[in-house]
């Protein structure tokens, strides 16, 4: 969860991978990506970023969260 919080691309796909959910991360990255693109784009500088960063962060880390909690309620095998 916490490598869900910085706003890094990078801190983030760890975050899918130790959940095990890197397709599904990748494809919400890039996702993401494309909407602040656009954002970003369409609003000039300080505007477009303030809007686009809650975006950034929001949206991964609901689904890591989510996903997290799924993933701690898996039943584990023996080994």
């Amino acid at each position: 969860m916490i490598l869900a919080l910085i706003p890094s691309f990078v801190s983030q796909i760890i975050a899918f991978y130790r959940i095990k959910k890197l397709v599904y991360g990748i494809m919400i990255e890039v996702v993401v990506f494309f909407i602040d693109l656009i954002i970003t784009s369409i609003i000039s500088w300080p505007v477009g970023t303030i809007i686009a960063l809650p975006i950034t962060v929001g949206i991964p880390v609901y689904y890591i969260r989510k996903w997290t909690l799924e993933f701690n309620q898996m039943p584990r095998g023996m080994f």
